[in-house]
């Protein structure tokens, strides 16, 4: 279609008096635009009907802000307490309170995709099992990865962690003996675990119980990342612009070299370089890393030097921190409740009495048959406060999903928290709140639904 000379004068006219409308009211327009942006995102969203906090229908500073305070999972139980079993805690996310839709959610095969909050987290090239987000990859990763940590390879490294526990039981007996001295068991709960890890993936222990200490700044170096990847994966579009940036990067790598846990990792593999296939013996130590280099070995285009190099630096930066966390909690609560920790006591005490339980290091099958009560004492510590306390979250396939009769978009994120979904009166009793060891001794058949809709791990 022809324009005339007329209508390009208007046309050119319109274009300069938009040009000049811009520059003029730009402090006017743009803010506008913002606002018409957000109350679309508030009122035109398919989630509009799911209550939740104003902030959060609009921006995803809510979740910004909760994640920094540093009691995320305590707002989480609050939000889902006002507002119910489904709660909008961002423009385009839901979190959810039922142990039985969170089973769905996270479900392997049913098309729920990981999202990007998982971006931030290092080591970028060579995503982890935590970070790896490609189903067929993560589910290889995983079966390569999971044998080392079996039942059955534990018991062959047991020798080696009971040493350890002999270790850190010589170093609390300083504290008995010397009652004016306040011990922090917290610091060494962290200890221990890190510890163990360094012999179970690495054949050799760190450090951490010898000196007493957090052995090179190591857990203080993971909790700091841990808070930057916590917060920042909330809103992983400014990752780039924050360490992801190139000049932050070459910075950090001038004055600091490779970051910690990294170079923790590439130290381990670098000590066993040259590769090569070994046959090891039925009562041959094989620790993690020999495993990873074997499953390399026998299939470098499956599993290759990096993804060794990833479940290593895993295993530092999450492993150990996790474990810590849940005997942390475990001596927590039983602490803080006399007449619990009295009945473990007395359960224990028979027990040995009785000739029930090894000594000095009970055997994990003696553990498992012999000591109920401290079974349910340590599933309910992790009930109560699961290793995790981030929200977890997953993505609607495009085509759109339907959850508890509920249609969800393609694209909607779907969250979960432990900390909430261990709070479900009807999974786990009217007096979910409280910490309650008997409550996992009372109906079998009610005790394995309730253990198979726990999550202190399965987050992961």
């Amino acid at each position: 279609m022809a324009i005339h000379q007329g209508d390009s004068s208007i046309i050119h006219s319109l274009l300069w008096t938009a040009i000049y409308l811009g520059q003029a009211w730009w402090y006017i327009i743009v803010p506008l635009l913002v606002c018409i942006r957000y109350l679309i995102q508030r009122y035109a969203s398919s989630l509009r009907r799911y209550p939740g906090p104003t902030l959060a229908s609009y921006s995803r500073l809510w979740k910004v802000l909760s994640v920094a305070s540093g009691h995320t999972e305590l707002d989480h139980i609050a939000l889902h307490r006002k507002y119910g079993p489904i709660v909008r805690i961002a423009p385009n996310e839901l979190s959810f309170s039922s142990p039985k839709i969170a089973r769905d959610i996270l479900a392997a095969g049913k098309g729920f995709s990981k999202t990007d909050f998982y971006s931030v987290f290092p080591p970028p090239d060579n995503p982890d099992i935590f970070t790896e987000t490609r189903e067929p990859v993560h589910a290889q990763k995983k079966r390569i990865a999971a044998p080392p940590y079996s039942m059955n390879a534990m018991l062959h490294q047991s020798p080696y962690i009971e040493d350890l526990v002999n270790l850190m039981v010589s170093k609390l007996d300083v504290y008995a003996n010397q009652p004016e001295h306040v011990c922090n068991l917290g610091d060494w709960l962290h200890f221990l675990p890190f510890d163990v890890i360094g012999e179970v993936a690495f054949g050799h222990k760190y450090g951490f119980l010898d000196s007493g200490t957090d052995w090179c700044n190591v857990i203080q170096f993971i909790d700091d990342v841990q808070w930057y990847n916590g917060i920042v994966g909330q809103v992983p579009f400014l990752h780039p612009f924050l360490l992801n940036n190139p000049i932050f990067k070459a910075l950090y790598k001038m004055k600091y070299g490779v970051p910690l846990t990294m170079q923790m990792a590439l130290d381990e593999i670098q000590r066993r370089k040259p590769f090569k296939t070994k046959v090891f013996q039925q009562d041959e130590r094989k620790d993690l890393l020999e495993s990873l280099i074997q499953a390399h070995v026998a299939a470098p285009d499956r599993f290759s030097e990096g993804d060794v190099f990833a479940v290593c630096h895993g295993a530092i930066g999450a492993g150990a921190d996790s474990t810590a966390s849940t005997m942390q909690s475990f001596f927590f609560l039983l602490l803080k409740h006399k007449p619990i920790y009295t009945k473990l006591l007395s359960e224990i005490d028979a027990a040995y009495d009785s000739g029930k339980l090894s000594y000095p290091h009970v055997k994990w099958n003696e553990a498992q048959i012999n000591i109920p009560y401290f079974q349910a004492c340590l599933k309910e510590s992790m009930r109560l406060r699961p290793a995790v306390g981030l929200n977890i979250s997953r993505q609607v396939p495009a085509a759109g999903a339907e959850i508890d009769g509920k249609w969800f978009p393609g694209g909607t994120r779907l969250a979960v928290n432990g900390w909430v979904l261990h709070r479900d009166k009807e999974m786990f009793g009217q007096d979910a709140d409280l910490y309650r060891p008997e409550r996992w001794l009372e109906d079998p058949e009610k005790a394995r639904i309730m253990e198979r809709h726990m999550f202190q791990y399965r987050l992961n």
